[in-house]
């Protein structure tokens, strides 16, 4: 190959050889232009190299002689024994030396990476790639071009040079003025810059939408806004609002005082609240404005923005609104956990003396109005518990297969005919602790939500009810048991699916996609703090384009279930030594005179601490323990959890005037054997002590 090169640049010609010319009879003399063309030609002197270190030093021998090379050719796979791409490294190694050579780069291979080339050998302008094989006029023209650009560039720096010396030498004085003249251009465009840079910040900033800024001139006339401000007023674009008079405007949204009023009392608004009427919908906006004038206090123009605060007033007022519901609520269940007690004297009594009146008699009559009256209070407290979230709601245990199919035909008359709707009972054991009314809520709901989904394009909405396995896609969290304490109801459809900017919103309270009218946004939310006060799960299991299922985890009533049918009263014991605890002495006093009347040794205490006491001294002495929830010190399952510590078998009842966290599961897991609600009625009260002491 070298030889090849050296023969090309230095041998070859296009014209006939010397030979050639001696045995043709067309010989020819050259003309004048021929012979000047070929004194033109560029003569090489190739120079060879067979490895790398040969070639490093032939560049050092021709640069230390003054003779540097106009062009290297280097193959990019010197040796087959060698690095991948040695012709790369010595290509890195000779521009190192000579800044100014012309390399060219050749290659048989297909594989060469151009790119890392281009990156490691600078600077590109002085880099080609030749691929094998090549014809010799290529390689010929290509060293021609080269060659004349070397030499065109060597000439241009030593005129440049000796244009730069004589340059300097006879007009120093020039060049100072042209530095200071440098200088002076510098600071300007530096100013210029800053210029620049300030006004492209000032227009991102007025531009964005985050405000709706405006400049007006001195009259009012809108110069210039962002799309913000015209949207505030109505224009399609902020082309549409230029002309237009801000005071105008002003006032026709809705302004109770006059812009130009305001700005004449001080000449700049600042933080100045105003509501703006757009239709039915109120605006709320933050709005500042400066009034720019000229050296003489002529107004030159009028700047300002408006902030929509309307969101932010929203969630006020709903955090203001929620405020006055948790105190609602937390008054309501103050007072309903004293009307409770109260009631329990009343009723207790009540019962007491009805037990002992005569029949047909006037007194029978009274007190028998004084409890039915007395029930009708202690339903209405329980309505205010329900309302303020801290009662127990009416759950009793019941199978959802049923409740789920009476659902479906209730909606099916309300969900639209273009969406088919597919029931799936896949559980023998769906039996729950739970409200009826609220488990038809969680299916209106969720199916309802999943109808409007596929209103317009129709679809497919499943309905399925599951036991969970633990190897189920989507389970319920570990902290509340095993999955398999669950069962799980399911509802899907085949619609558009939750939008991902919304799936983190969904179960917020007022927080809906629909339009105005068609919903409060209060569906998923009753249904999340449904579901989460029966001790369940609720997760979405979303799928942009398919369709969105919502998953519903109830847990499954435990074997600690109280049986429905009453304890006749001829199996209760009506013998033994009861504990009653509750820290309000006319309870403990009716709750003695109720159990003593059946039968029963009584012991009372108003304190839990002095009840644990006494059952520590003897805990034998005692076959079952009453006792309230709410007390000072110790509340009730402080207590019994201390007492079953003493002897674990013993039989607890819980009475409670209200409590969002009472559940026959916790129940079991403390170790109670049963829970009374307040008031505490003698019938109540004897059936669960007929339970417990039966079990004994």
């Amino acid at each position: 190959m070298l030889t090849l090169y050296r023969d090309i640049l230095c041998f070859e010609s296009e014209e006939p050889s010397a030979l050639e010319a001696l045995f043709s009879d067309d010989a020819r003399l050259p003309s004048r232009e021929e012979i000047d063309e070929d004194a033109s030609r560029p003569v090489f002197e190739v120079v060879p190299a067979r490895d790398r270190k040969s070639a490093v030093r032939v560049m050092e021998k021709a640069l230390s002689a003054g003779e540097p090379f106009a062009i290297v050719l280097i193959d990019v796979h010197l040796s087959a024994l060698g690095t991948a791409f040695e012709g790369v490294e010595l290509a890195e190694e000779l521009r190192a030396r000579d800044p100014d050579v012309e390399i060219v780069l050749l290659s048989a291979r297909h594989n060469v990476p151009l790119k890392e080339i281009n990156k490691r050998v600078r600077p590109p302008e002085k880099l080609l790639f030749l691929q094998k094989p090549f014809r010799s006029p290529e390689l010929k023209q290509l060293a021609t071009s080269l060659g004349s650009k070397w030499d065109v560039e060597n000439r241009l720096r030593d005129l440049n040079e000796t244009l730069a010396f004589k340059v300097e030498a006879r007009t120093s004085e020039l060049n100072a003025a042209n530095r200071r003249l440098r200088l002076d251009i510098a600071k300007r465009a530096a100013v210029l810059r800053e210029l620049q840079a300030s006004e492209q910040r000032y227009r991102l900033l007025f531009e964005k939408n985050i405000t709706g800024n405006f400049a007006a001139d001195s009259d009012g006339l809108i110069l210039d806004c962002n799309v913000a401000f015209a949207d505030m007023f109505d224009f399609i674009s902020p082309q549409d609002a230029h002309g237009s008079n801000i005071f105008e405007l002003w006032d026709k949204a809705g302004g109770t005082e006059s812009l130009r009023d305001l700005l004449a009392q001080s000449g700049r608004l600042s933080g100045h609240e105003v509501v703006f009427l757009r239709g039915p919908l109120r605006r709320h906006l933050v709005v500042s404005c400066d009034v720019v004038t000229d050296d003489e206090g002529k107004v030159e123009e009028l700047r300002g923005y408006l902030y929509d605060i309307s969101e932010s007033k929203r969630l006020e007022e709903q955090l203001r609104q929620s405020q006055k519901m948790e105190a609602l609520g937390t008054l309501a269940g103050g007072i309903a956990h004293d009307f409770n007690n109260i009631l329990g004297v009343i009723l207790g009594y009540a019962e007491i003396i009805e037990s002992g009146a005569e029949p047909d008699s006037g007194l029978d009559r009274r007190i028998g109005e004084i409890s039915r009256a007395g029930r009708r209070a202690r339903d209405l407290v329980t309505q205010i518990l329900n309302f303020s979230r801290q009662g127990p709601q009416e759950r009793h245990a019941m199978t959802l297969t049923p409740l789920v199919k009476e659902a479906l035909k209730l909606l099916r008359s309300s969900v639209p005919t273009n969406v088919e709707i597919i029931s799936r009972m896949e559980t023998d054991r769906d039996q729950v602790m739970a409200d009826a009314t609220q488990m038809h809520q969680i299916l209106l709901n969720l199916c309802g939500n999943a109808s409007h989904a596929m209103q317009e394009t129709g679809g497919t909405m499943t309905v399925t009810l599951a036991d969970v396995r633990g190897d189920d896609p989507v389970l319920p969290p570990d902290d509340l048991g095993k999955p398999e304490r669950f069962v799980r109801l399911t509802v899907s459809d085949t619609g558009p699916g939750v939008a991902p900017e919304v799936v983190e919103r969904v179960f917020d309270p007022f927080f809906t996609t629909k339009k105005q009218g068609e919903g409060t946004g209060m569906g998923l939310a009753m249904v999340h703090g449904i579901v989460k006060r029966h001790d369940g799960y609720v997760a979405l299991d979303n799928r942009p384009g398919r369709g969105a299922t919502f998953h519903v985890f109830l847990p499954k009533s435990s074997v600690m279930e109280r049986r429905e049918t009453d304890v006749p009263a001829d199996l209760v014991f009506r013998e033994g030594r009861i504990l009653f605890v509750d820290d309000e002495k006319p309870l403990t006093d009716i709750g003695r005179e109720m159990l003593e009347s059946c039968g029963f040794e009584v012991v009372t205490r108003t304190s839990s601490v002095e009840a644990l006491e006494a059952f520590r001294f003897k805990p034998r002495d005692f076959d079952l323990i009453i006792t309230d929830q709410s007390m000072p010190n110790m509340t009730g399952m402080e207590f019994a959890r201390e007492v079953l510590k003493i002897r674990p078998e013993i039989p607890i009842i819980l009475c409670t005037g209200f409590s969002d966290a009472v559940s026959y599961d916790r129940l079991r897991d403390v170790g109670i054997g049963d829970f009374i609600m307040k008031p505490i009625l003698k019938h109540d009260l004897m059936g669960s002590i007929s339970r417990l002491l039966a079990k004994s």
